[in-house]
């Protein structure tokens, strides 16, 4: 198992607010960065990963795969995080994503994430966001 790249391990049964903030700071800037190499490190190899209304994509590298074939369709994207929460094993995330899509014109949504996070790695991946306008 590859060792995660954010600097605060996270509790094995119950995440507390420090830790979530680390959490989803680095995650995110993996996303942002549009890495899948970095993104991997976060997720367990047999998470279920939904965008939106979207079906689930279950395990690490159909997940990784599903990111890279996203990343392609924009130029980048940039999260704005307002609020994280620790709850147990889950950490939820609220905010604002900016896109530029690949004819340069741009556009921001709001988005929601909640992860089940099992072992210090991502377990359930959900996030709520409705991309249709890209």
């Amino acid at each position: 198992m590859t060792k995660p790249a954010y600097k605060t391990p996270l509790s094995a049964t119950k995440i507390n607010a420090s830790e979530a903030t680390s959490f989803i700071t680095d995650l995110y800037q993996a996303v942002d960065e549009k890495s899948t190499s970095k993104l991997g490190v976060f997720l367990a190899d047999d998470l279920r990963f939904q965008l939106g209304n979207f079906d689930a994509v279950i395990g690490k590298e159909a997940v990784l795969e599903a990111n890279e074939n996203f990343f392609q369709i924009i130029d980048s994207m940039a999260h704005r995080i307002d609020g994280i929460w620790a709850q147990d094993d889950h950490i939820i995330c609220k905010g604002e994503v900016h896109y530029k899509r690949l004819d340069q014109s741009e556009l921001t949504l709001p988005f929601a994430t909640v992860l089940r996070i099992k072992s210090g790695l991502i377990q359930d991946y959900q996030v709520y966001v409705d991309v249709t306008p890209l």
